[in-house]
């Protein structure tokens, strides 16, 4: 599924390339063992895509909406069991510390922007580090 909507003052040349970063990878289509990394790496590429668009103030959050009520809260980490789990880490407005299992079939987050949990500190970017932790696992498969 190729993202092919243009948001509101995007100019096309970025959209363009924003498109072509997050397609489908190209070649042999993953073995079935492997579903849940692929979603992960998927994962986290919408979050770079989506934080390099965050001002100082703001950093990654994720609204829920599946479990009759709505839950928000700050995403920390990411996770992934293959074949079929994404896991995500995270906090609440309390400060809760929580995590999301979900199943890869039922997968659906709406990446929000929530004011930083601490308003002197630096925002919180883990599509950062999300990235280096694929580097470090594409050079261990090589």
């Amino acid at each position: 599924m190729s993202d092919q909507s243009q948001a509101p003052g995007v100019p096309a040349v970025q959209a363009a390339r924003q498109a072509e970063r997050l397609a489908p990878r190209r070649g042999e289509p993953a073995p079935a063992d492997r579903r849940a990394e692929d979603v992960f790496y998927r994962l986290a590429a919408y979050i770079r895509e989506f934080e390099a668009n965050l001002d100082h103030d703001h950093e990654l959050g994720a609204r829920m909406v599946s479990f009759g009520t709505t839950v928000q809260f700050h995403i920390v980490d990411m996770g992934y069991w293959n074949p079929d789990i994404v896991t995500f880490d995270g906090v609440d407005e309390a400060g809760h510390h929580m995590k999301l299992i979900q199943n890869v079939s039922q997968l659906n987050v709406l990446l929000v922007a929530m004011p930083k949990r601490e308003e002197n500190e630096e925002p919180r970017r883990i599509g950062f580090e999300l990235e280096a932790r694929d580097k470090s696992a594409a050079a261990g498969r090589s």
